[in-house]
């Protein structure tokens, strides 16, 4: 998709304002799979599964080295079901992108963190997220970008929040929390 000209005749409806936010969320996580997916090949890393890169990329921000993430937590924050959860993350073992071990203080828990593998994965991912939003802000002003952040955390608040009811209304401010992996 070509980038629209960023000076328009006054009254003209940017061509973006007749397309629903769906379909261009929809592109903006094609940008950053795509990215993502050439900069993994790039690195070696092409065997990583669906939904991998999220399981990465959370335990390379919010997990100092040489600790270890308890397993529940990362299961819990992928959004599948704990089998699909488990299996993903068998996978991200046997593939050498994670290692588990068992909680010293408690042997019933299990913690992952990443392999040199795993960080070197996890390194080419954010080097991709980089590069997006890079070209992102070549493109839009700086205040553009922060109501796009700003919008997208709405989703995030949305996703938190019980079902609404036509009668709802609300605004919110989304700040990050430290340490999570979402």
């Amino acid at each position: 998709m070509n980038a629209p000209a960023r000076s328009r005749p006054s009254g003209d409806r940017p061509w973006y304002e007749d397309v629903p936010l769906a379909q261009l969320l929809r592109v903006a996580r094609d940008v950053y799979r795509d990215a993502v997916r050439r900069a993994l090949d790039s690195a070696g890393c092409d065997d990583i599964p669906r939904n991998g890169t999220f399981v990465l990329s959370s335990l390379d921000r919010t997990t100092p080295e040489p600790s270890f993430s308890p397993q529940a937590e990362v299961v819990a924050s992928l959004g599948l079901s704990k089998q699909a959860a488990s299996q993903l993350i068998d996978t991200l073992v046997l593939r050498d992108y994670l290692e588990r071990r068992n909680d010293p203080e408690d042997r019933r828990r299990m913690g992952v963190r990443l392999t040199d593998r795993g960080r070197t994965a996890a390194t080419a991912i954010q080097g991709a997220f980089d590069e997006v939003e890079t070209s992102i802000a070549q493109l839009v002003t700086a205040d553009e970008l922060h109501g796009l952040r700003a919008g997208l955390a709405a989703y995030r608040s949305i996703r938190e929040r019980p079902a609404l009811s036509a009668d709802d209304t609300f605004h919110t401010t989304v700040a990050p929390v430290a340490g999570e992996l979402r």
